[in-house]
């Protein structure tokens, strides 16, 4: 059979079609919904792996929070005033800070999440019992932070004034009768002698003098004055004589308080928010605190006196 021009025009002419149409099939019903599906893969993936980032974010967030709670005050607001307080005032006695005082706030609400509650401590020391203070402060696992910090010398008697505020959060949940116990690995050294430097620097440059006004400051007597008996404070230093009675105050270089009782041979004295006693001769370096059952006793002695 003798095939002529036309039919393999005609031929070609189809051949051509059946080209474009798969071609069409191929890209619309096929590749069309391939790379769709591809697309949509991607997508599916993306969300997949932003799932998995927020699902590791969560389980850190949340051993993070279980880590905090293993360090936050109580979440009752009277337990964690009373514990954090008494704490406070044992850093203050371990360093020997003197004229002391621990005052507290009202707790303010933190974006619904938890509690911070304000404290602020007054005292009076050498610069090495005031970075001792601070040591004992931040060595402590505990949740809490310094707001604010003041120390002012004393004149040229090498003590400060030290005004620090201070604030303990405490988590919902967090039921307890005593604070944590464990250390802060936020320091850079774990022993206090590391930081002895800073209190052998003349920070404040102004030609302190190192005489103790603790150990110079001292009970030279006691007399009677219409059969009262009256105290004799003598600052060695600079030759200042105090002459007090129970119910005066007296303010000296060395600490400032108040006579609760005074007797033959010795006074008892509150200063700050602690009582001691002492003889005559003795200095106030070796003024003997008294046990919280003596000092209520003494203390009632006196407002009856």
């Amino acid at each position: 059979m003798k095939v002529n021009r036309q039919q393999v025009l005609l031929g070609v002419l189809i051949l051509m079609a059946v080209l474009r149409v798969g071609d069409f099939v191929l890209s619309s019903m096929i590749q069309g919904p391939l790379q769709e599906l591809r697309g949509d893969n991607s997508e599916l993936q993306e969300t997949i792996e932003k799932q998995e980032k927020l699902l590791a974010e969560a389980r850190t967030a949340g051993q993070q929070i279980e880590a905090w709670q293993q360090r936050s005050l109580p979440f009752d607001t009277e337990t964690a005033r009373s514990l954090y307080r008494n704490w406070l005032l044992d850093i203050v006695r371990q360093a020997r800070l003197r004229s002391a005082t621990v005052d507290s706030g009202t707790p303010a609400n933190r974006y619904g999440l938890y509690r911070a509650m304000p404290f602020n401590v007054q005292a009076r020391g050498t610069l090495r019992e005031i970075t001792s203070a601070l040591f004992q402060f931040e060595s402590a696992g505990l949740l809490h932070r310094i707001v604010n910090l003041r120390i002012t010398p004393v004149a040229q008697s090498g003590q400060f004034d030290l005004a620090l505020g201070v604030e303990g959060l405490m988590l919902p949940q967090t039921q307890r009768t005593s604070l944590p116990k464990g250390k802060s690995q936020l320091l850079a050294s774990t022993q206090e002698r590391d930081y002895e430097v800073i209190a052998r620097d003349n920070l404040f440059g102004i030609g302190i003098n190192h005489q103790d006004p603790m150990s110079l400051t001292i009970l030279s007597g006691i007399t009677y004055r219409n059969a009262q008996p009256t105290a004799w404070i003598t600052e060695q230093i600079t030759d200042s004589v105090h002459q007090v009675s129970a119910g005066d105050e007296f303010q000296t270089d060395a600490l400032h308080g108040q006579i609760l009782h005074v007797d033959e041979k010795s006074i008892t004295f509150k200063s700050g928010e602690f009582l001691y006693t002492m003889q005559i001769g003795h200095s106030f370096a070796e003024a003997r605190p008294l046990e919280p059952e003596a000092a209520v006793a003494r203390e009632t002695l006196s407002s009856e006196g």
